[in-house]
C-alpha cells in the first residue's frame, strides 16, 4: 500500500474561525497553483512554493464569491493534478 503523500482539499471556508480558512496543499511540493472560475477565466496563481497562500482571493486580492472553483496543480515531481474546490465564507 502506498499512502498518498497529500490529500487536495475539497473545500474552504475562509471565515477567519481558524478552521479551512486557507487552502492547504503542504507537502505536495507545488511548482504552481492555478484556479479558475466556472468560465475558465483564471482567477488566481502561485508559482513554485505554494503551500496555504490562498485564501479565496482573486489575483487583485478581492474576495472571491462563493462556490465552485476548479484547479492545476502541477507537482514539483513533473505531475499535474486538476479537480474542484468549493468556497463556502458562511459559518
Amino acid at each position: 500500500i502506498t499512502p498518498e503523500a497529500c490529500l487536495i482539499p475539497k473545500g474552504i471556508s475562509p471565515n477567519n474561525d481558524g478552521l479551512n480558512d486557507n487552502w492547504n496543499l503542504d507537502g505536495m511540493n507545488a511548482r504552481k497553483v492555478s484556479i479558475f472560475n466556472r468560465y475558465g477565466a483564471t482567477v488566481y496563481e502561485h508559482g513554485s512554493g505554494y503551500t496555504n497562500q490562498w485564501y479565496g482571493q482573486s489575483k487583485g486580492g478581492d474576495e472571491l464569491p462563493d462556490g465552485t472553483y476548479y484547479y492545476v496543480i502541477e507537482a514539483g515531481d513533473g505531475s499535474t493534478k486538476s479537480g474542484w474546490v468549493y468556497i463556502n465564507r458562511e459559518q
